[in-house]
């Protein structure tokens, strides 16, 4: 994510690191680096309860659902991926390429289809208008974009009691400088003239708006920080007493395409697959510190038709191989103690003519290079491990060893 500096007093934190304004000195200060490596643990640890929940929300979904409960599910997913989302661009401290990226349309709608829910619970109407056209374009940072339509979409909901919300969204200007115009419109309480000064300034608000919701005042600040950021601008382009519209313009590239995605620009769910088979009397071994990510492991290995051993550790792990055959092993990478590496150099020492699948789990988002390193395992599977792409790794796997 690109990094904004921000005016004398006022700090903004904007991927993995955070930034002041002149006078203060920073940039390689030396409270920084420390700064830096707790918000950098606590975003790696915060993808393991993440990634357990997104397992769980699509076991859950796996079961016959009403319609209502399929809703409800997929907001919880989409909500999920976005918090696991912002987790991994944290850590990567820069926006997604290659395949994860999508198109500006598809992550238009994944906002609106996380507020959806709270509108209609609330009665309110909503209509959105997003030119097809946005499907041949992306933004530099969609994670910016997402963030700043999110408090958009809070602020709308949080100050409208009646009446609804409006979105539109389409291609503007010339070839070589497109940009995406985008605005929501609400019925809500408005913005007095004399509160709007106080609008994009970090923990101002107006008594109108303190006095209809609770807040902190620094939404709207950080996302008009961002739209700055990425080379555009958020603005209140009308106001009266009753609703408001806010416009937002970003810089727009090409899109050249990227994962295979479902209707709304979703990426697809093991549910959805048809090559989902059993993996009928496969013997597993699960290794990770994490009770929950064991649980949940052993819960999708026994929908494939697995039994599952779960160790808590790599001391664990070895004395359960010694004992017990088993056709792969599920090994997460970093534990306390003896660590993934450490177990799997000993896997690999005591084994003999059979070579045994030992696939790696890390709740980090690897480098090429870092990959290079973890060259001894099978495969590598980034947390959150879904079930469409547990059941491929293993079905390549074993039958790689079969072979």
């Amino acid at each position: 994510m690109v990094g904004t500096i921000a005016p004398e007093g006022e700090a903004l934190t904007t991927g993995s690191a955070t930034r002041t304004g002149p006078g203060d000195g920073t940039g390689t200060g030396a409270g920084e680096a420390p700064q830096v490596d707790r918000v950098a643990v606590l975003l790696h640890d915060l993808r393991t309860p993440l990634a357990a929940m997104r397992t769980a929300a699509e076991m859950i979904g796996a079961d016959p659902t009403t319609q209502r409960q399929a809703s409800a599910l997929r907001t919880l997913e989409m909500a999920i991926d976005a918090l696991l989302s912002m987790t991994t661009q944290g850590l990567a401290g820069e926006a997604p390429e290659g395949e994860d990226a999508c198109d500006a349309a598809a992550d238009i709608l994944s906002v609106c289809e996380l507020f959806s829910a709270e509108a209609r619970v609330r009665g309110l109407a909503e209509r959105r208008d997003v030119a097809a056209a946005l499907s041949s374009y992306r933004v530099a940072d969609p994670l910016a974009l997402r963030r700043i339509l999110s408090v958009l979409y809070d602020n709308a909901l949080k100050y409208t009691a009646e009446g609804g919300l409006v979105l539109t969204a389409r291609v503007a200007g010339e070839d070589g400088a497109r940009e995406l115009e985008l605005s929501l419109a609400d019925t809500g309480i408005g913005i007095p003239d004399e509160e709007r000064p106080l609008l994009f300034r970090a923990r101002r608000r107006g008594e109108l708006a303190r006095d209809t919701a609770t807040g902190s005042g620094l939404g709207l600040w950080s996302a008009s920080r961002l739209a700055v950021a990425q080379g555009g601008r958020l603005e209140l382009a009308e106001s009266s007493p009753t609703g408001s519209r806010f416009s937002l313009r970003l810089p727009l590239r090409p899109f050249e395409g990227g994962a295979v995605r479902g209707a709304g620009g979703t990426m697809r769910s093991w549910r959805e697959a048809p090559n989902i088979r059993c993996l009928v009397r496969r013997r597993l071994l699960v290794v990770d510190d994490n009770e929950a990510n064991r649980r949940m492991m052993e819960a999708m290995l026994g929908a494939f038709g697995c039994d599952t051993l779960l160790a808590s550790g790599g001391r664990e792990a070895l004395d359960l191989l010694a004992r017990e055959q088993v056709d792969a092993v599920l090994l997460d990478i970093n534990m306390p103690g003896m660590d993934g590496i450490e177990t799997l150099a000993e896997i690999r020492a005591r084994e003999g003519a059979g070579r045994l699948p030992v696939l790696g789990i890390t709740a980090a988002t690897l480098s090429a290079r870092e990959r290079e390193g973890l060259s001894g395992f099978d495969l590598l599977l980034e947390k959150p491990v879904l079930p469409a792409a547990l059941f491929s790794a293993l079905d390549r796997a074993i039958a790689g060893r079969a072979g």
